[in-house]
């Protein structure tokens, strides 16, 4: 801005604060908490959208009045936002401070003072700021949408998302869904009116009649507000929240009841000797009575995204169990609820896919009762038809012929749908087009059958993004416009590459909202409910539920290019499976690629873990060496890349002395052996490798999962979802894949920029040389949907 544009922008703001030649006096009241008078001038005001219709638009002629009387009937616009918003059109107004005990971070990802109470949650506000206060946020956006300010209501969202938190998530989510932002909370010391505008308005006493508006509609008492893509984007970032950090919360809660076992996981990462205990008193509520609605409860408890590990020995719907069982006996201290009782019972009974389970599980859930209700959770019906349809899968799987000859390398993946793959399918899903044939005939068992699960289709999407869609201005410096800051939400992922077009039907992308708990709802269908969601009959069902677990990868910008850091191994229907991550630095640029891997039983690699909390003491068997690397079929360039891994750092021959005790050898390739990868690295950088390795990250000693039986096949067909939740937990990139054909050893996953690889990996020149050193207390975490056609 030029000196002269300085001084006329000066002048502008001079003649507002002190009411110099004004031609319009807007006499405002909001929802009868606040009436006032402002005297501004018409050319400045046309720069909101509001105001520009209501000057220049059908209006027009009925105001030329230097008096307007105006009702705003959103109870979220409050003064103070009001204030700022008109002082920005400006050019002026007191700049907001964010508290800085809101915003999480790589070190701090639950902000930096939870749960201690030695950082004051409610600090001082510099001289001439505005408090950023989560409520006034909130009134900002719902202010400068009303009056169509576009700048400024993407920067209200930008700084709502930015401050997603724990003490923060439930009145952002209560928000979306159209709740009020309510009075104003003395701890934080917000001020009626803006900061340094304090004499702007002329207050008016209450008549107590109503001032002539522009819209006569009367206002229901409890009016909701709904902002559209501006508060769905809000309630997808509290959702994403909400099942990356559900199990870190539950344990903080049942230490804030008396109820807790062992101090949660994050808490003894974070706590130094030096400082005291935390205080769990300061722990929000959120599982507990009071916090979460019952509905939303059962919804995050049952979605495929909820992030929940039991412990080593236990993942998938076990911890899952184990998670629903322990946040229904928190709130069940506070007295037995008929209408939560239902819930529960609904929630035992659909949330948790039992035919996964093992059969001593079963049998001990059969025996588990409430200690508070002495009442099982799950009834013994629910059980026994989960143990039938186990039983079928497994019929499926081990009656089919094997193969005559065992195939030495995986064979090129064949395209989706073709004959080949048809082959080595179980022949367990429908597609839309026949369940519709057969309600045609009038088959009086499909009524009967159910709930449908359906295949996934290829597809990208992110929810809860804070991406450039939230800023202003554009790239090319052209303002935003309210229509680009009301885009669609379910956002696809995209990338430099040519982008992929769309599924046929939507059942992949679908709209989020209220309705679907912003992205993260399972969804269950009946057989009429299939065909109504898919029109063209084309997607693909099951009656067979998918298998589900969470991953978590620590440490990732320790780790050598090309090698793998893998999760847990899981038994899943024959097999074994795990997922891995892989680095990918070219020039300057990091890709983060996450994979599923079908198993091999003879060297069942470690788990990524947390350095300092567990200590890692058992070395695992050393297996022969194997050389070569992974072949998972044709590299297929789409919105990202989905295809084959990049081949792992494999040992050369090596005694186990190089390997040191307290870690387990460097993850590898379990190929068969094939010819010898000119990309393999030599035994001096793998050497560096392992150091690095070492002193990088650790490693959980490895133990196969309890394998009931086998599955014959050298390859078998699945598809799968990857869900990565961002470092902090406010938006969510979720990968889906049709059927892929998975051979022993084989996998199939996607490298993408689109992981927001910097809040894992140091990017940029020197990163591999900090690598380690940056004190992250993330971790990547991943949820997988895998389900066997």
């Amino acid at each position: 801005m030029s000196r002269t544009a300085d001084t006329i922008q000066s002048h502008l703001y001079q003649a507002f604060l002190h009411g110099h030649a004004t031609d319009v006096s807007l006499r405002v009241r909001a929802s009868a908490s606040w009436q006032a008078t402002y005297r501004l001038h018409r050319v400045i005001l046309i720069q909101a959208g509001f105001f520009n219709a209501l000057f220049t638009a059908g209006w027009g002629e009925s105001l030329k009045s230097d008096e307007i009387d105006i009702i705003f009937d959103d109870t979220n616009i409050t003064r103070a936002a009001f204030e700022l918003c008109i002082a920005r059109l400006y050019g002026g107004g007191p700049p907001l401070h964010i508290f800085p005990s809101l915003i999480p971070s790589t070190a701090k990802p639950l902000t930096s003072n939870f749960p201690f109470t030695s950082v004051d949650l409610h600090p001082e506000t510099p001289p001439g700021h505005h408090p950023g206060t989560p409520r006034f946020l909130l009134s900002l956006l719902a202010t400068s949408v009303y009056l169509s300010i576009p700048s400024l209501a993407a920067h209200a969202l930008s700084s709502i998302l930015s401050t997603m938190g724990p003490y923060t998530v439930l009145q952002y989510l209560d928000f979306a869904l159209g709740k009020p932002i309510g009075p104003i909370d003395a701890d934080w010391n917000e001020p009626e009116a803006a900061v340094g505008l304090e004499n702007l308005a002329q207050l008016l006493p209450d008549e107590g009649g109503s001032l002539h508006s522009i819209d006569t509609e009367d206002i229901p008492p409890e009016k909701e507000f709904h902002y559209g893509a501006m508060s769905d984007k809000i309630g997808e970032a509290a959702a994403c929240w909400l099942v990356r950090w559900a199990p870190d919360m539950l344990a903080f809660e049942e230490h804030k009841a008396g109820i807790g076992i062992a101090e949660p996981a994050l808490s003894r990462r974070r706590v130094k000797p030096e400082l005291a205990a935390p205080d769990y008193s300061a722990v929000p509520t959120i599982w507990d009575c009071g916090g979460l609605s019952v509905k939303w409860v059962c919804a995050l408890i049952s979605a495929d995204t909820l992030f929940v590990q039991g412990g080593r020995e236990v993942h998938g719907e076990r911890a899952r169990y184990d998670f629903a069982r322990s946040v229904v006996e928190l709130r069940r201290r506070h007295g037995i609820l008929p209408d939560e009782e239902e819930a529960w019972k609904v929630l035992f009974a659909e949330g948790i896919y039992y035919c996964h389970m093992s059969m001593e599980d079963v049998i001990t859930l059969s025996k588990d009762s409430s200690p508070t209700t002495k009442q099982p959770f799950v009834s013994i019906a629910v059980l026994q038809a989960a143990h039938w349809q186990s039983s079928l899968m497994r019929q499926h799987i081990t009656a089919r012929p094997a193969s005559s000859s065992f195939e030495t390398r995986p064979a090129p993946a064949p395209s989706p749908g073709s004959p080949v793959q048809r082959e080595k399918e179980l022949g367990i899903t429908q597609t839309t087009a026949e369940i519709r044939a057969r309600l045609a005939a009038a088959d009086p068992s499909l009524e009967q059958t159910g709930p449908y699960y359906l295949v996934a289709a290829d597809s990208s999407v992110r929810i809860g993004d804070n991406g450039s869609s939230v800023h202003a201005p554009s790239v090319d410096g052209v303002p935003l416009s309210m229509d680009e800051l009301f885009t669609t939400t379910f956002t696809p992922s995209t990338s430099p590459t040519t982008p992929r077009p769309a599924p046929p039907n939507t059942l992949m992308r679908p709209s989020s909202g209220e309705a679907n708990f912003f992205g993260i709802q399972t969804r269950r269908y009946t057989a009429r409910g299939c065909i109504a969601a898919d029109p063209a009959g084309t997607a693909r069902w099951t009656l067979h539920p998918p298998f589900r677990f969470a991953a978590e990868f620590w440490d990732a910008e320790a780790l050598p290019e090309k090698a793998r850091l893998y999760s847990h191994t899981v038994w899943c229907g024959g097999s074994l499976f795990n997922a891995y991550v892989q680095v990918v630095r070219k020039k300057g640029a990091v890709q983060l690629g996450i994979y599923l891997h079908r198993q091999s039983t003879l060297d069942i690699p470690g788990a990524s873990g947390p350095r300092g909390e567990t200590p890692t003491l058992q070395l695992a068997a050393v297996p022969r060496p194997r050389m070569g690397s992974l072949i998972g079929g044709q590299e297929q360039t789409r919105t990202h890349t989905r295809g084959p891994s990049l081949p792992a750092i494999v040992a050369p021959p090596a005694s186990p002395a190089h390997y040191s005790p307290s870690i387990h050898p460097p993850t590898r390739s379990t190929t068969p052996l094939s010819a010898v990868s000119s990309s393999l690295p030599s035994s001096t950088s793998f050497s560096s490798a392992l150091t690095h390795h070492a002193s990088g990250y650790s490693l959980q000693p490895s133990a196969p999962p309890t394998a009931p039986y086998r599955d014959p096949r050298p390859s078998v067909s699945a598809y799968f979802t990857i869900s990565c939740a961002s470092a902090t937990g406010a938006s969510q990139t979720r990968f889906a894949s049709a059927p892929d054909v998975f051979s022993v050893s084989q996998s199939w996953g996607w490298k993408s920029s689109s992981l927001r690889t910097e809040e894992y990996i140091e990017v940029g020149e020197g990163a591999e040389a900090s690598a380690g050193t940056r004190g992250r207390e993330v971790s990547l975490r991943a949820c997988v949907v895998l389900g066997l056609v």
